[in-house]
């Protein structure tokens, strides 16, 4: 089984895929399988190759962040999964703790640079604050940013990255779980491609949707909800492509009390909106504790 990430080794989406794999193994869905032999996890430089992917079927399944504790949802990727047929089976969470790192030598007080994704920059703007010497530089993802400064070799260079990151790429720790938040958490989907003839299911679901641009339109699709008892976990407003100052929105909503069939909430779904794609249907798991 090949499976997709956003990242290299030693990234928060490599450490979720593994942990993914590891579920699975243990209730026994592979048998005759281990992590190292029969799973392959194939990595991408951005959301866009990584969501492609799956729909050219390169790869079986693919496990993508979409929203973080403190930064809220993560849109860059939420609009590469509008209008592919792509559908969410599983959720995961990994607890997030951001390592400072660089070669031996390095010194906080010496640091020109910071390098890492921009995710994990903003979810460490106290440490800027108190280093207003140090320049926060945007990277491709938090594990490539250890690999790069590993390979500059500069003392004065230093990454934000997993510890597993630092560990793997051979970096010196300057300091450990320094991010905003302690608490700070990532929840992954887990999607394949869609399958028509599959029956999906799970007590979350989640869709992307387009409301007619009328007064009344998001009024009039929350009620759908609200009449059907269904509730709202989410709602992040994205804007349209090539329609300026129009919006869809991603939403979330728990189906535990809903009062219909999926195949009607969504056909009344349509009569008050535009464009409705299911994205996700899965059951909704434990919220891990941090430690």
């Amino acid at each position: 089984m090949k499976i997709g990430i956003q990242g290299i080794a030693g990234s928060y989406s490599e450490m979720t895929a593994r942990d993914y794999i590891n579920t699975l193994l243990t209730k026994q869905l592979h048998t005759n399988c281990d992590l190292e032999n029969d799973f392959e996890v194939v990595m991408y430089s951005n959301f866009c190759e990584t969501t492609q992917a799956l729909v050219d079927e390169d790869v079986d399944l693919i496990v993508v962040p979409v929203e973080n504790s403190t930064t809220g949802a993560i849109t860059k990727l939420l609009d590469q999964l509008r209008y592919k047929p792509v559908m969410g089976i599983a959720e995961a969470y990994q607890p997030v703790s951001h390592n400072l790192w660089g070669v031996a030598g390095s010194t906080i007080e010496e640091l020109t640079t910071v390098y890492s994704h921009p995710e994990a920059l903003s979810q460490c703007t106290s440490f800027f604050e108190q280093h207003p010497y140090i320049e926060a530089k945007a990277h491709d993802d938090t594990a490539r940013a250890s690999l790069h400064v590993q390979e500059l070799k500069n003392p004065k260079v230093a990454a934000i990255s997993s510890a597993r990151a630092g560990e793997l790429y051979g970096l010196t720790p300057l300091l450990k779980d320094f991010q905003d938040e302690k608490s700070n958490m990532t929840r992954f989907y887990i999607l394949e491609k869609y399958q028509a003839s599959k029956r999906y299911e799970g007590n979350v679901l989640a869709f992307y949707i387009e409301t007619r641009h009328e007064p009344g339109a998001l009024l009039k699709l929350l009620q759908v909800f609200d009449i059907y008892n269904g509730n709202l976990l989410s709602l992040t407003a994205r804007p349209i492509q090539n329609q300026p100052f129009t919006y869809g929105f991603f939403l979330e909503v728990t189906a535990d009390k809903m009062t219909v069939s999926n195949e009607i909430l969504i056909q009344t779904l349509e009569q008050v909106a535009e464009h409705v794609q299911l994205l996700a249907q899965f059951d909704q798991v434990k919220r891990p504790n941090r430690t």
